[in-house]
């Protein structure tokens, strides 16, 4: 029945990829060599390897957390959980062979044992609602925030009550800041149902422009609180979460030019969802940030394109 499963989930993967077309199959297949080369050269050395480590853990997490089939899978398999392990395992098996190639054997396994420990935990965050008079402050055209804070609301302040209370931890802050905004950029997944785009009554770049400022302020005010705590007991390090706010910030604007370029009502595009993994994924790799520019140039006049659709009324 596993093995079932996982040739399944291969094979929805490679439909995936067909869609997306032959030249971003390409770019992808670049990016992906240039990822586990980087990968391969932070495993060959400490601490390098334990960030990494930590790192793909954490975005184990977020994926677990977010996981829509969690249901499908606890009614059809006894072992749902060696299911999640499984698949989990997977996806870190190039890092853990790197990790063995370099004789850090203990990494691995470190790793392994914690993905045992993260397919234990239920989160059922997700499936409740919460509606709290913090909520209330946001505002009403940043409702991306608003539907997120509801579906997420423990999960945010748990990361952001431990960021600021073990804000004496060197890694404390800046964790807390890179999980926070993972859980933000997530908030762009879905888009919404076309009359709430009417409803702005704006040009498309007027309309992106908003979208940008209310996303990069919203961000900056929750990250607020973690920054000044970190300056407190590391202030001779404060460039260290300005720049993980910055880079944030920066990848809010192009996740939002992304939605946008793919957007249709009440849907979400598998290919945006892609392309927003490739962003984040390549402000981990140094050489691979001016990819995330060059794209977000291109996708500002693409979702502009897109946009002109709906909001041709309002030159």
């Amino acid at each position: 029945m596993l093995v079932n499963l996982l040739n399944i989930r291969f094979k929805q993967a490679y439909r995936e990829i067909l869609k997306i077309g032959l030249f971003r199959i390409a770019v992808l297949l670049g990016l992906a060599i240039m990822v586990f080369f980087f990968l391969f050269m932070q495993a060959s050395q400490l601490p390098n390897a334990s960030y990494a480590s930590i790192a793909i853990l954490l975005l184990i997490v977020v994926l677990h957390i977010k996981r829509g089939d969690r249901l499908f899978l606890r009614i059809n398999f006894n072992s749902y959980k060696w299911v999640y392990f499984v698949e989990y395992t997977l996806v870190t098996f190039p890092f853990l062979i790197f990790l063995m190639i370099h004789s850090y054997w203990y990494l691995a396994l470190s790793m392994v044992f914690v993905l045992g420990i993260i397919v234990q935990l239920d989160f059922k965050i997700n499936r409740i609602s919460y509606n709290t008079r913090i909520q209330r402050w946001i505002p009403s055209q940043c409702f991306e925030w608003k539907s997120g804070a509801r579906s997420s609301f423990i999960l945010i302040v748990c990361v952001w009550l431990i960021g600021l209370l073990l804000s004496f931890f060197v890694g404390s802050v800046p964790i807390s800041m890179m999980v926070l905004g993972v859980i933000s950029l997530n908030f762009l997944e879905n888009g919404e149902p076309y009359q709430m785009l009417v409803a702005y009554e704006k040009a498309p770049n007027k309309f992106l422009l908003l979208k940008i400022r209310l996303q990069v302020v919203l961000l900056s005010i929750v990250c607020a609180p973690l920054f000044l705590s970190f300056l407190v007991f590391h202030y001779q390090l404060w460039y260290i979460p300005l720049l993980i706010l910055l880079v944030f910030c920066v990848l809010q604007v192009y996740s939002t030019f992304v939605k946008y370029s793919f957007y249709e009502p009440n849907s979400s595009s598998p290919a945006a969802q892609l392309l927003l993994g490739v962003g984040i994924v390549s402000f981990m790799v140094p050489v691979l940030v001016p990819l995330v520019f060059l794209l977000t140039f291109r996708f500002y006049f693409k979702a502009k394109q897109n946009l002109n659709f709906y909001l041709n009324d309002y030159h």
